[in-house]
């Protein structure tokens, strides 16, 4: 990729996309029983909706004015990470949002697991993730926010079951680099001692840390030529809530996300192989940091 020259693409995949459907694509995979729900406006919301519904994605969606929007993410044939460039999204109005909270409310009762995944939209009101938090929780026995900056800020306020979150963006919120796994389990437990129970931090190739009230473990993947980590960590966080929802201990759903997630990295489509988890899984390394 060079700037100011001519590219031509030798594919191109079109496909529902945002962390939430994400998470919910690779739920799908792994044997849950999924429903999306979001905000979509103008006519690329429809083809996203069309898109998720082809994959038998069930959703709720909120319909508002504008325009969806659409990222493109551009993957190297010869190896390496993918870039992605993404648009600005649409603003919403306070009747939008007020619309959104009743409409995953509702879906959440039907719902054991809640995912709130992304960044907050133009326009949402200062405490719009906290009431989301607040409008499931009654419903869903675990509830995970998967956010950076001031959303992730507000997440740790309102104290939902488990968090997923980079090492970076968890630095960035507590003003600490975070390098290696003893610093994301020092990390975590700070996170905890905000009442947030469970902590996950992912750290790209060096694997994850999940910090709870029994320990401390580290996940290490497979050595990957890597085609796209854009998804990974959604379906990280997808094969962790499904492994916990199916009450495998933490550490099973702690190798069986780290798989997922690596699998996700694999291929350039956003489609999930079940194989490709499978094969990983046993190549995961567990590494026990407390216990």
């Amino acid at each position: 990729y060079r700037a100011g020259r001519v590219l031509r693409a030798s594919e191109v995949i079109t496909a529902a996309g945002g962390k939430g459907i994400n998470v919910a694509r690779a739920a799908a995979v792994l044997g849950g029983d999924v429903m999306c729900a979001g905000l979509l406006a103008g006519h690329t919301g429809r083809l996203t909706a069309e898109l998720a519904s082809r994959e038998g994605l069930d959703s709720v969606w909120t319909w508002i004015d504008g325009e969806t929007r659409t990222t493109l993410i551009v993957v190297d044939s010869e190896g390496g990470d993918a870039t992605v460039i993404n648009e600005p999204g649409p603003k919403v109005t306070a009747a939008d949002w007020n619309r959104l909270r009743s409409n995953v409310a509702r879906a959440a009762r039907r719902a054991e697991g809640v995912c709130i995944c992304g960044s907050m939209p133009p326009g949402c009101p200062d405490d719009g993730l906290e009431n989301l938090v607040q409008d499931v929780r009654p419903a869903a026995r675990a509830v995970w926010v998967d956010t950076s900056g001031s959303a992730l800020e507000e997440a740790l306020r309102c104290k939902p079951s488990g968090i997923k979150v980079n090492a970076d963006e968890l630095g960035d919120i507590l003003g600490q680099p975070i390098v290696d796994a003893r610093q994301a389990v020092g990390a975590a437990r700070q996170v905890q001692r905000l009442g947030v129970p469970h902590v996950v931090v992912t750290m790209g190739q060096d694997g994850a840390v999940m910090v709870d009230d029994r320990g401390a473990w580290w996940a290490r993947p497979p050595e990957l030529r890597i085609v796209s980590a854009g998804g990974s960590g959604d379906a990280f966080l997808a094969g962790f809530l499904v492994s916990l929802l199916q009450d495998q201990p933490g550490v099973h759903a702690l190798r069986r996300a780290t798989a997922a997630g690596s699998a996700s990295a694999l291929r350039a489509s956003a489609r999930l192989e079940h194989v490709d988890i499978e094969r990983m899984r046993p190549q995961v390394r567990i590494v026990v940091l407390e216990e």
